[in-house]
């Protein structure tokens, strides 16, 4: 499938974290109702799914679990593509780390081969093989102009894995980045000599992330705690490199495979995109190149009231480099009506893990009006 611009314009719209499950009851509902609003108004181009898709467990009435059959994944991949697809938006996906959980029964290359099933699914051929590189769906889209005559933008999809055997989450593997810089080279040479400006999605962040942060005391009640490596410190957003919100510590990978470096050395990539972190969302930029974390968007996850939400990244065939990327949230078109959230978190949005926990440490929160009260003097602060 051919992707183009239209009149110079080419929108996408990045879909966080979903984790649907078979029996997906109202916390489905309210993802359906989203999805179907925002496709419907913000009218993208390609949707990009980023990652922790589906469940491959059922559970019974009685909360046994069982594997999920290959119908009941089709089926879970059908319903949470139909509100793109019923609008004939096509769209691509990464896969997340949830998503290499069923090696044994359903590993990612079964589950690619079930969403080839779906009409509009952006499968390119550039999309390498298990046997040329390590994971499954690494590949590149190219965007061509409006008139079809040249390639304007480039998509890069990465498969960042799933767990380091030893210690904390995967990272891209040096065979990847061989293939990114290979791949991006010969782009190139296309381009005139020029690099292809280019976007990357993939579901695990890097350990850049962190340069978008600053350190704070632990006693402060609006800190993060860091992941991983950087479990021992806490963060807040540095607002003069960073817009949005920190929810939890970003849980890039212990190691830094120097995939970061990789990109400023090719000079292609201008902005990449990450899944993981059901409660981050934001957007700043480390050494010229924007980095953006994606809240999740499905509600059978943590989340953070009704943020669930999407990112719109919004491109100008005429000056690609210089992008746009919008936030939109489950809040914005329902308001508080939900299924699935309830209490204090229909007050606010920005209710922080953290201290939350401190306050019901201390024996604090009683009840959703406490709460409510606390949340309000807090924003206000």
């Amino acid at each position: 499938m051919e992707l183009k611009f239209k009149n110079k314009k080419f929108n996408i719209m990045v879909i966080g974290d979903v984790h649907e499950k078979y029996d997906g009851g109202k916390n489905t509902e309210d993802f359906l109702r989203m999805l179907n609003k925002m496709a419907e108004e913000l009218k993208p181009d390609l949707a990009m799914y980023m990652g922790d898709l589906v469940s491959q467990d059922v559970f019974d009435e009685n909360g046994n679990r069982y594997p999920a059959t290959k119908e009941q994944i089709l089926a879970q991949i059908e319903r949470i593509t139909e509100p793109v697809t019923s609008r004939n938006i096509p769209f691509a996906l990464v896969f997340g780390n949830h998503d290499g959980e069923g090696e044994d029964v359903f590993p990612k290359e079964t589950l690619l081969e079930l969403f080839r099933q779906i009409p509009g699914f952006v499968v390119d051929d550039t999309v390498v093989t298990k046997e040329d590189i390590f994971g499954c769906g690494n590949g590149n889209i190219l965007i061509k102009s409006s008139d079809g005559t040249k390639n304007v933008f480039n998509l890069w999809l990465i498969d960042s894995g799933n767990l380091n055997p030893d210690g904390g989450y995967a990272y891209v593997q040096p065979d990847q980045i061989e293939w990114y810089e290979r791949t991006a080279e010969k782009l190139k040479e296309e381009n005139g000599g020029v690099p292809l400006p280019a976007a990357v999605f993939q579901h695990i962040p890097i350990p850049e992330e962190y340069e978008l942060l600053k350190k704070t005391s632990k006693f402060n009640p609006l800190n993060t705690k860091g992941y991983g490596i950087n479990s021992d410190k806490y963060y807040l957003l540095d607002r003069e490199k960073a817009a949005g919100y920190l929810g939890e510590g970003p849980a890039a990978p212990n190691v830094n495979s120097g995939e970061f470096d990789s990109w400023k050395r090719m000079g292609d990539v201008v902005c990449a995109f990450f899944g993981h972190d059901h409660m981050n969302e934001f957007i700043g930029e480390v050494d010229g190149i924007t980095l953006r974390q994606c809240r999740g968007s499905g509600f059978h996850i943590y989340g953070d009231g009704l943020k669930q939400g999407v990112c719109m990244l919004r491109l100008n065939e005429n000056d690609p480099r210089n992008f746009q990327i919008t936030s939109h949230h489950y809040r914005d078109y329902f308001g508080t009506k939900s299924e699935t959230i309830k209490g204090y978190m229909l007050l606010s949005d920005r209710w922080h893990t953290n201290f939350k926990k401190a306050l019901t440490g201390l024996g604090i929160v009683t009840g959703v009006t406490a709460a409510s009260v606390i949340v309000k003097k807090l924003r206000k602060k």
